[in-house]
C-alpha cells in the first residue's frame, strides 16, 4: 500500500507561476530550504499566448516567460519543486502543517501563489458535508471506509489510481466519471480488472446527507447526449472529489481571512492575519498582470525569510 510522502522544509511555497517563483528566488539567494508545491492549475501565464509588457524581454509567449522563472528557480540549490494541490492546511500554530493527496509538508512559513485558479462551481451539499463524507484525499481517508462503499468522482488518471489503492484498503469501491470509457487512461483497464464498477457519463448535481449531517447518497445527471435526461442516485459512505479543489474553502477554513470576493486579505508585508503564511499575486486580487505577481511575490519571500531568521535566530 503506497504511504503519504512526509517533507519538511523552512518556506513552503504554494504555486509556482510568476508570484512563487519570485518568491522562490528571494528565499533562495537567503540560503533557505524551500519546497515549491506546482499544482494542477496551470498558471495564467502559460495560457498567456503573448506578453509585451514584462520589463527586458520585450515580446514574448507565455509559457516561455514562465520557463524562464522556473529556471531561475531551480538554480538554487535549496529549491526543490514537487507536485501536488492542497488539499488541508493547519497553519498558525508554530509549524504548519500542509497536505496534499500524497504527501505530508511541515515548514516554518507558507507563501501562498496559487493564482485565480478555475472558478468551478461546487457541488450542492458539498461545502456542509466536507469531512462527513466528502472528502479530497483517498489515501489519507480511505482507512477509515474500510468494507463501506465509497464513490471516487473525476475524469483523469489519478482517480483511477486512487480507486485502485482504496480497493486495496478494503473499500467497496466505485467509479463516476463525466467521460466516456474510452476517453479515460488506460489504467481503466487494470480498474475494471479489479472488479471496480465505473459508472460513465454522469456528472454528480447533489451530495445528500443524513439526519445526522452525514453523507447518504448523491444524485447524478447523465452528460451522455442520448439520455440527456437520465437520473441516477447512489447510496454511499464517502465521496472522494478529483475534478476540482475548492481552494478558496480550504484557505478560509484554515482561517485565512478572504474579501467578499474570494481574495487572500494580505497587508503591506503580503502577511495574511495569520502570522508566517503570505500571499502574493493574483490570488490576492488587483491588477493581473505579470510584473505585480513578481513583485507581490518578491516582497513575500524577502518578509517570509525575515519571519523565520526571527523564529530561528538564524
Amino acid at each position: 500500500m503506497e504511504q503519504l510522502e512526509q517533507y519538511s522544509c523552512e518556506i513552503l511555497i504554494i504555486g509556482s507561476g510568476p508570484a512563487g517563483c519570485s518568491a522562490a528566488i528571494y528565499c533562495g539567494r537567503a540560503q533557505r530550504d524551500i519546497i515549491i508545491l506546482d499544482g494542477k492549475q496551470e498558471s495564467a501565464l502559460a495560457q498567456a499566448h503573448e506578453i509585451f509588457n514584462y520589463p527586458g524581454y520585450g515580446e514574448m509567449e507565455g509559457p516561455n516567460l514562465l520557463k524562464k522563472f522556473r529556471e531561475h528557480t531551480q538554480n538554487h540549490d535549496t529549491v526543490r519543486m514537487i507536485k501536488g494541490d492542497v488539499i488541508s492546511l493547519i497553519i498558525g500554530m508554530g509549524s504548519n502543517m500542509i497536505s496534499t493527496r500524497t504527501a505530508n509538508i511541515t515548514a516554518d512559513a507558507v507563501i501562498i501563489a496559487t493564482g485565480r485558479g478555475q472558478r468551478k462551481e461546487k457541488i450542492k451539499g458539498e461545502e456542509a458535508l466536507n469531512g462527513f463524507g466528502v472528502s479530497y484525499c483517498a489515501l489519507c481517508d480511505g482507512p477509515l471506509y474500510r468494507d463501506k462503499v465509497v464513490f471516487l468522482y473525476g475524469n483523469d488518471e489519478e482517480v483511477l489510481e486512487d480507486a485502485l489503492i482504496l480497493k486495496q484498503m478494503g473499500c467497496i469501491v466505485k467509479i463516476i466519471t463525466e467521460v466516456g470509457i474510452t476517453d479515460l487512461p488506460g489504467k481503466i483497464k487494470e480498474v475494471k480488472e479489479s472488479n471496480i464498477d465505473v459508472y460513465d457519463k454522469y456528472q454528480i448535481i447533489e451530495i445528500i446527507g443524513n439526519n445526522q449531517g452525514v453523507i447518504e447518497k448523491i444524485i447524478c445527471n447523465s452528460t451522455d447526449p442520448d439520455k440527456p435526461n437520465e437520473m441516477k442516485t447512489f447510496e454511499l459512505n464517502c465521496l472522494f472529489i478529483f475534478s476540482h479543489l475548492p481552494s478558496n474553502s480550504i484557505f478560509k477554513k484554515a482561517g485565512i481571512e478572504l474579501d467578499e470576493r474570494g481574495n487572500i486579505k494580505v497587508d503591506e508585508e503580503q502577511q495574511t492575519n495569520v502570522k508566517g503564511v503570505y500571499a502574493a499575486g493574483d490570488v490576492t486580487g488587483g491588477l493581473y498582470q505579470v510584473v505585480f505577481a513578481t513583485s507581490e511575490g518578491a516582497r513575500a519571500g524577502i518578509n517570509a525569510n525575515k519571519y523565520v531568521r526571527q523564529i530561528k535566530k538564524v
